[in-house]
C-alpha cells in the first residue's frame, strides 16, 4: 500500500515557482511529484555531504572540464604513460600543475593544507597529516599515479609560491615534507 499523502503549504518566490514549472512540465510530472523527489535527493545527498561539499561537487561536474573515468581505465592509461613518457610529458603535467595552482590562488587558495585537503575532497588521493614531522602522506589509489601527481603538484607549489617543499615517492604514496 502506498503512503498517505500529507498536504503541506510552502511559500516561494516567483521564481522558484517558475523554476517548479518548468521542472515538472519538462520531466511531465506534477510540481509535488518535483519536490518529493527534490527533498528525497538533497536528503540523501546531506546525509553524506556537507553543504559546503555539495556546492564543489556542483562545481567542479558542472563546468565539464574534468571527467569522471573508471578506475581500470585510468590504470591502463597510467601504465602506459608511465612505459613510454618523455621527459618533456612530464614537464609538461608539471606545468598544467602549475597553471591550476594559479586558479587555485585566484581562488583564494594558500597553503599545503587547503590543495592537498582540495584533492582529496576530489578522490585524487587520501591524506594523512603527520603533526610530530610538518609531513603529510598521501595514499594514492595506485602505484600508477605516483610519478603523475609528483610532477603535477611540483606545479602547483610552485605557482602558490611555496618553495620549502619536498615530495618523496613511496610504492603508491607520496610524502609530502615541509622544510624548515
Amino acid at each position: 500500500m502506498a503512503d498517505k499523502l500529507l498536504r503541506i503549504s510552502v511559500a516561494v518566490d516567483e521564481g522558484t515557482r517558475n523554476t517548479l514549472e518548468s521542472l515538472a512540465k519538462r520531466e511531465n510530472k506534477t510540481i509535488s511529484e518535483v519536490i518529493r523527489q527534490a527533498i528525497m535527493m538533497y536528503s540523501k545527498i546531506r546525509d553524506r555531504l556537507s553543504t559546503e561539499e555539495i556546492n564543489e561537487y556542483v562545481d567542479l561536474v558542472s563546468k565539464k572540464d574534468n571527467i569522471i573515468i573508471d578506475i581500470e581505465l585510468w590504470l591502463m592509461i597510467l601504465d602506459e604513460l608511465n612505459k613510454h613518457s618523455s621527459e618533456e610529458f612530464w614537464n609538461l603535467i608539471e606545468k598544467i600543475g602549475y597553471e591550476h595552482g594559479l586558479e587555485l590562488k585566484s581562488k583564494g587558495v594558500k597553503s599545503i593544507e587547503e590543495v592537498l585537503n582540495l584533492f582529496e575532497f576530489r578522490h585524487m588521493f587520501e591524506v594523512k597529516k603527520n603533526d610530530s614531522e610538518n609531513s603529510y602522506v598521501l595514499i594514492l589509489a595506485t602505484r600508477n599515479e605516483v610519478k603523475l601527481l609528483k610532477a603535477y603538484l611540483c606545479g602547483l607549489f610552485k605557482s602558490l609560491g611555496v618553495n620549502n617543499v619536498e615530495i618523496i615517492e613511496g610504492l603508491r604514496k607520496l610524502i609530502v615534507l615541509l622544510k624548515d
